[in-house]
Protein backbone atom coordinates (compact mmCIF):
# COMPACT_ATOMS: atom_id res chain seq x y z
CA UNK A 1 0.00 0.00 0.00
CA UNK A 2 1.21 3.32 -0.94
CA UNK A 3 2.30 6.15 2.01
CA UNK A 4 -0.20 7.92 0.41
CA UNK A 5 -3.15 5.77 0.71
CA UNK A 6 -2.13 4.77 4.06
CA UNK A 7 -2.51 8.69 5.28
CA UNK A 8 -5.81 8.38 4.16
CA UNK A 9 -7.01 4.68 5.75
CA UNK A 10 -10.17 4.66 7.86
CA UNK A 11 -9.10 4.09 11.41
CA UNK A 12 -9.90 0.52 12.19
CA UNK A 13 -13.24 -0.99 13.88
CA UNK A 14 -11.86 -2.07 17.19
CA UNK A 15 -11.88 1.35 17.74
CA UNK A 16 -15.77 2.16 17.75
CA UNK A 17 -17.03 -0.68 20.05
CA UNK A 18 -20.44 -0.03 19.29
CA UNK A 19 -19.56 0.37 15.72
CA UNK A 20 -18.06 -3.33 15.69
CA UNK A 21 -20.99 -4.98 17.74
CA UNK A 22 -23.63 -3.24 14.64
CA UNK A 23 -21.29 -4.06 11.79
CA UNK A 24 -21.06 -8.03 13.47
CA UNK A 25 -24.91 -8.09 14.13
CA UNK A 26 -25.42 -7.46 10.50
CA UNK A 27 -23.01 -9.53 9.17
CA UNK A 28 -24.45 -12.70 11.10
CA UNK A 29 -27.61 -11.52 10.23
CA UNK A 30 -27.11 -11.69 6.53
CA UNK A 31 -24.58 -14.73 6.66
CA UNK A 32 -25.68 -18.11 7.25
CA UNK A 33 -23.08 -18.98 9.65
CA UNK A 34 -25.06 -20.09 12.45
CA UNK A 35 -26.79 -22.71 10.35
CA UNK A 36 -23.51 -23.79 8.73
CA UNK A 37 -22.27 -24.15 12.86
CA UNK A 38 -25.64 -25.50 14.00
CA UNK A 39 -25.26 -28.05 11.60
CA UNK A 40 -22.02 -28.96 11.49
CA UNK A 41 -22.55 -29.23 15.45
CA UNK A 42 -25.26 -31.89 14.65
CA UNK A 43 -22.90 -33.96 12.62
CA UNK A 44 -19.56 -33.69 14.24
CA UNK A 45 -19.13 -32.34 17.54
CA UNK A 46 -20.20 -35.06 19.94
CA UNK A 47 -17.33 -37.33 17.35
CA UNK A 48 -14.62 -34.63 17.91
CA UNK A 49 -15.69 -33.46 22.07
CA UNK A 50 -18.62 -34.98 23.90
CA UNK A 51 -17.62 -38.94 22.95
CA UNK A 52 -14.17 -38.08 23.62
CA UNK A 53 -14.55 -36.09 27.02
CA UNK A 54 -16.86 -39.10 28.23
CA UNK A 55 -14.05 -41.35 27.91
CA UNK A 56 -11.81 -38.61 29.28
CA UNK A 57 -13.78 -37.45 32.28
CA UNK A 58 -14.80 -40.21 34.54
CA UNK A 59 -14.19 -38.31 38.03
CA UNK A 60 -15.87 -35.03 38.09
CA UNK A 61 -19.85 -34.68 39.09
CA UNK A 62 -19.76 -31.61 37.20
CA UNK A 63 -18.34 -30.71 33.50
CA UNK A 64 -16.85 -27.22 34.09
CA UNK A 65 -16.71 -25.29 30.04
CA UNK A 66 -14.79 -22.29 29.67
CA UNK A 67 -16.27 -20.19 26.40
CA UNK A 68 -13.59 -17.13 25.26
CA UNK A 69 -15.38 -14.52 23.08
CA UNK A 70 -18.69 -16.09 23.65
CA UNK A 71 -20.21 -13.30 21.72
CA UNK A 72 -24.08 -13.16 21.87
CA UNK A 73 -23.82 -17.24 22.91
CA UNK A 74 -25.74 -18.76 19.78
CA UNK A 75 -22.99 -21.23 19.00
CA UNK A 76 -21.86 -22.00 22.27
CA UNK A 77 -25.57 -22.92 23.41
CA UNK A 78 -25.51 -25.49 20.82
CA UNK A 79 -22.22 -27.00 21.89
CA UNK A 80 -23.52 -27.16 25.51
CA UNK A 81 -26.94 -28.19 24.43
CA UNK A 82 -24.85 -31.46 22.88
CA UNK A 83 -22.55 -31.82 26.20
CA UNK A 84 -25.82 -32.32 28.38
CA UNK A 85 -26.53 -34.87 26.73
CA UNK A 86 -23.97 -36.69 28.31
CA UNK A 87 -22.98 -34.48 31.28
CA UNK A 88 -26.07 -33.59 33.14
CA UNK A 89 -24.52 -30.78 35.46
CA UNK A 90 -22.50 -28.21 33.78
CA UNK A 91 -20.97 -24.68 34.98
CA UNK A 92 -19.31 -22.91 32.39
CA UNK A 93 -17.60 -19.67 32.36
CA UNK A 94 -18.46 -16.96 29.93
CA UNK A 95 -15.16 -14.44 28.87
CA UNK A 96 -16.57 -11.77 26.53
CA UNK A 97 -15.16 -8.28 26.03
CA UNK A 98 -18.12 -6.81 24.73
CA UNK A 99 -20.86 -5.72 27.60
CA UNK A 100 -23.41 -5.58 24.77
CA UNK A 101 -22.93 -8.90 23.56
CA UNK A 102 -22.53 -10.52 26.86
CA UNK A 103 -26.21 -9.17 28.12
CA UNK A 104 -27.63 -10.30 24.65
CA UNK A 105 -25.85 -13.81 25.60
CA UNK A 106 -27.41 -13.66 29.36
CA UNK A 107 -30.99 -13.11 27.89
CA UNK A 108 -31.12 -15.85 26.08
CA UNK A 109 -30.06 -18.54 28.47
CA UNK A 110 -33.72 -18.14 30.36
CA UNK A 111 -35.12 -20.06 27.38
CA UNK A 112 -32.09 -22.80 27.29
CA UNK A 113 -30.70 -24.97 29.23
CA UNK A 114 -31.56 -25.27 32.53
CA UNK A 115 -29.65 -27.73 34.05
CA UNK A 116 -26.27 -25.02 33.33
CA UNK A 117 -24.76 -22.39 36.00
CA UNK A 118 -22.91 -19.66 34.51
CA UNK A 119 -20.36 -17.30 35.70
CA UNK A 120 -20.16 -14.14 33.50
CA UNK A 121 -16.71 -12.63 33.08
CA UNK A 122 -16.87 -8.93 30.91
CA UNK A 123 -13.28 -9.28 30.13
CA UNK A 124 -10.71 -9.56 27.01
CA UNK A 125 -8.84 -13.43 27.33
CA UNK A 126 -5.69 -11.22 28.79
CA UNK A 127 -7.74 -9.55 31.33
CA UNK A 128 -9.41 -12.70 32.20
CA UNK A 129 -6.07 -14.39 32.56
CA UNK A 130 -4.62 -11.62 34.55
CA UNK A 131 -7.47 -12.03 37.13
CA UNK A 132 -7.62 -15.61 37.61
CA UNK A 133 -4.07 -16.72 37.47
CA UNK A 134 -3.80 -17.25 41.17
CA UNK A 135 -7.33 -19.44 41.08
CA UNK A 136 -5.73 -21.98 38.93
CA UNK A 137 -9.02 -22.71 37.42
CA UNK A 138 -9.12 -25.86 35.52
CA UNK A 139 -12.06 -26.73 32.68
CA UNK A 140 -13.03 -30.13 30.78
CA UNK A 141 -13.92 -28.13 27.61
CA UNK A 142 -13.01 -24.67 26.56
CA UNK A 143 -14.09 -23.06 23.16
CA UNK A 144 -12.15 -20.42 21.76
CA UNK A 145 -14.50 -19.43 18.46
CA UNK A 146 -13.71 -17.00 16.81
CA UNK A 147 -11.65 -14.70 18.97
CA UNK A 148 -7.40 -15.84 18.33
CA UNK A 149 -7.80 -12.70 16.07
CA UNK A 150 -7.81 -10.19 19.02
CA UNK A 151 -5.04 -11.05 21.62
CA UNK A 152 -1.71 -9.29 21.50
CA UNK A 153 0.41 -12.97 21.40
CA UNK A 154 -0.99 -15.74 20.10
CA UNK A 155 1.84 -17.62 21.47
CA UNK A 156 0.83 -17.07 25.03
CA UNK A 157 -2.91 -17.03 24.73
CA UNK A 158 -2.86 -20.64 23.49
CA UNK A 159 -0.48 -22.10 26.28
CA UNK A 160 -2.78 -20.11 28.73
CA UNK A 161 -5.72 -21.88 27.34
CA UNK A 162 -4.01 -25.34 27.06
CA UNK A 163 -2.70 -25.10 30.69
CA UNK A 164 -6.30 -24.19 31.89
CA UNK A 165 -7.25 -28.35 30.64
CA UNK A 166 -7.64 -30.56 32.86
CA UNK A 167 -6.36 -34.09 31.89
CA UNK A 168 -8.08 -35.31 29.22
CA UNK A 169 -9.57 -31.71 28.60
CA UNK A 170 -10.31 -30.41 25.05
CA UNK A 171 -9.50 -26.96 23.69
CA UNK A 172 -11.53 -26.15 20.20
CA UNK A 173 -10.26 -22.89 18.71
CA UNK A 174 -12.30 -21.87 15.60
CA UNK A 175 -10.56 -19.29 13.07
CA UNK A 176 -11.51 -18.03 9.36
CA UNK A 177 -9.39 -20.80 6.92
CA UNK A 178 -6.28 -19.40 5.07
CA UNK A 179 -6.27 -17.90 1.16
CA UNK A 180 -10.19 -18.42 1.45
CA UNK A 181 -12.38 -15.55 2.17
CA UNK A 182 -11.48 -13.23 4.70
CA UNK A 183 -8.35 -15.28 5.09
CA UNK A 184 -7.85 -14.22 1.22
CA UNK A 185 -8.84 -10.65 1.94
CA UNK A 186 -6.67 -10.09 5.05
CA UNK A 187 -3.60 -11.77 3.24
CA UNK A 188 -3.99 -9.87 0.07
CA UNK A 189 -4.32 -6.42 1.83
CA UNK A 190 -2.70 -6.95 5.21
CA UNK A 191 -3.02 -2.96 6.63
CA UNK A 192 -6.91 -3.25 6.14
CA UNK A 193 -7.97 -2.50 9.69
CA UNK A 194 -4.87 -2.48 11.18
CA UNK A 195 -3.36 1.16 11.50
CA UNK A 196 -1.18 1.65 14.39
CA UNK A 197 -2.68 5.85 14.26
CA UNK A 198 -5.84 6.96 13.30
CA UNK A 199 -6.69 9.90 11.15
CA UNK A 200 -6.44 12.35 14.03
CA UNK A 201 -3.27 11.18 15.03
CA UNK A 202 -4.15 9.34 18.40
CA UNK A 203 -3.11 6.09 19.43
CA UNK A 204 -5.35 3.07 18.42
CA UNK A 205 -6.04 0.11 20.56
CA UNK A 206 -3.46 -2.60 21.13
CA UNK A 207 -5.79 -5.18 19.79
CA UNK A 208 -6.50 -2.98 16.56
CA UNK A 209 -3.38 -5.04 14.84
CA UNK A 210 -3.77 -8.48 15.32
CA UNK A 211 -7.51 -9.25 13.76
CA UNK A 212 -5.66 -10.69 10.45
CA UNK A 213 -4.99 -13.77 11.97
CA UNK A 214 -6.02 -16.80 9.93
CA UNK A 215 -5.61 -21.03 10.22
CA UNK A 216 -1.97 -20.39 9.11
CA UNK A 217 -1.07 -18.49 12.25
CA UNK A 218 -2.85 -21.04 14.55
CA UNK A 219 -0.74 -23.99 13.10
CA UNK A 220 2.24 -22.19 12.76
CA UNK A 221 1.88 -21.64 16.75
CA UNK A 222 0.48 -24.50 18.19
CA UNK A 223 3.64 -26.05 16.16
CA UNK A 224 6.42 -23.60 17.69
CA UNK A 225 4.48 -24.83 21.08
CA UNK A 226 4.84 -28.64 20.76
CA UNK A 227 1.78 -28.86 21.48
CA UNK A 228 -0.32 -32.15 19.14
CA UNK A 229 -4.13 -31.25 17.32
CA UNK A 230 -5.86 -32.10 14.47
CA UNK A 231 -9.07 -30.04 12.28
CA UNK A 232 -11.99 -30.14 11.09
CA UNK A 233 -13.57 -27.47 9.02
CA UNK A 234 -17.04 -25.78 7.30
CA UNK A 235 -18.36 -23.34 5.00
CA UNK A 236 -20.31 -20.40 5.81
CA UNK A 237 -21.46 -17.14 2.99
CA UNK A 238 -22.68 -14.20 3.53
CA UNK A 239 -25.23 -12.12 1.12
CA UNK A 240 -23.08 -9.37 0.14
CA UNK A 241 -24.94 -7.89 -3.21
CA UNK A 242 -25.16 -4.14 -1.75
CA UNK A 243 -21.38 -3.88 -0.81
CA UNK A 244 -21.58 -3.96 -5.12
CA UNK A 245 -24.57 -1.44 -5.52
CA UNK A 246 -23.74 1.61 -7.41
CA UNK A 247 -25.69 3.45 -4.91
CA UNK A 248 -24.41 3.42 -1.42
CA UNK A 249 -26.60 2.22 2.05
CA UNK A 250 -25.85 1.81 5.45
CA UNK A 251 -26.05 -2.18 4.88
CA UNK A 252 -23.83 -2.27 2.14
CA UNK A 253 -21.21 0.09 4.35
CA UNK A 254 -22.24 -2.16 7.15
CA UNK A 255 -21.31 -5.56 5.35
CA UNK A 256 -17.86 -3.84 3.69
CA UNK A 257 -16.66 -1.99 7.39
CA UNK A 258 -16.97 -5.71 8.72
CA UNK A 259 -15.30 -7.49 5.99
CA UNK A 260 -12.68 -4.75 5.87
CA UNK A 261 -12.54 -4.48 9.79
CA UNK A 262 -12.39 -0.49 9.18
CA UNK A 263 -14.73 1.98 9.89
CA UNK A 264 -16.01 4.32 6.56
CA UNK A 265 -14.60 2.02 4.00
CA UNK A 266 -16.18 3.25 1.24
CA UNK A 267 -14.59 6.44 1.99
CA UNK A 268 -10.80 4.82 1.77
CA UNK A 269 -8.52 6.07 -1.91
CA UNK A 270 -10.67 5.12 -5.06
CA UNK A 271 -8.10 2.58 -5.97
CA UNK A 272 -7.88 0.63 -3.19
CA UNK A 273 -11.34 0.73 -2.68
CA UNK A 274 -11.64 -0.97 -6.30
CA UNK A 275 -9.39 -3.47 -5.18
CA UNK A 276 -10.32 -4.75 -2.50
CA UNK A 277 -14.05 -4.90 -4.05
CA UNK A 278 -12.69 -7.06 -6.49
CA UNK A 279 -10.65 -8.92 -4.47
CA UNK A 280 -14.36 -9.47 -2.31
CA UNK A 281 -15.72 -10.98 -5.15
CA UNK A 282 -13.20 -13.24 -6.56
CA UNK A 283 -14.34 -15.28 -2.97
CA UNK A 284 -18.41 -14.92 -3.88
CA UNK A 285 -20.60 -17.26 -5.78
CA UNK A 286 -23.41 -15.48 -7.75
CA UNK A 287 -26.78 -16.65 -7.49
CA UNK A 288 -28.93 -14.82 -9.92
CA UNK A 289 -28.72 -10.67 -9.10
CA UNK A 290 -26.99 -12.03 -5.50
CA UNK A 291 -23.77 -12.16 -4.56
CA UNK A 292 -22.54 -14.58 -1.49
CA UNK A 293 -18.83 -14.36 0.05
CA UNK A 294 -17.31 -17.36 1.06
CA UNK A 295 -15.45 -18.31 3.64
CA UNK A 296 -14.15 -21.27 5.38
CA UNK A 297 -13.86 -21.85 9.49
CA UNK A 298 -11.03 -24.24 10.93
CA UNK A 299 -11.59 -26.07 14.06
CA UNK A 300 -8.28 -26.81 16.00
CA UNK A 301 -8.96 -30.01 18.47
CA UNK A 302 -5.96 -30.22 21.16
CA UNK A 303 -6.42 -32.44 23.98
CA UNK A 304 -4.68 -31.83 27.41
CA UNK A 305 -2.33 -34.82 28.04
Amino acid sequence: MLESEKSTMPRPIFTDPAYYTKAFNYSMSIGDNIEAVQKWTDEKFCGHVVEKLVANITDDKQLRVLGVGSGSGEIELFFLNKLLTKFPKIHTCVVEPSATLLETYQAKIKAHATNITFDWENHTLEGFVEKHHKNNHKYHFISAINSMYYVKDLNEALQSLYDMLVPGGILQVAITADFTGYGKLWRTFPDLGSETLSQDGSPESDSSSSHHRDSGYIHDSLRQLQIPYYTDDYTCNYKITKCFDEKESEEGNLALDFLTHTIGFRNAPKDLLQQVLACIKESCVQRGDQWFFQSRNVSFFITKT
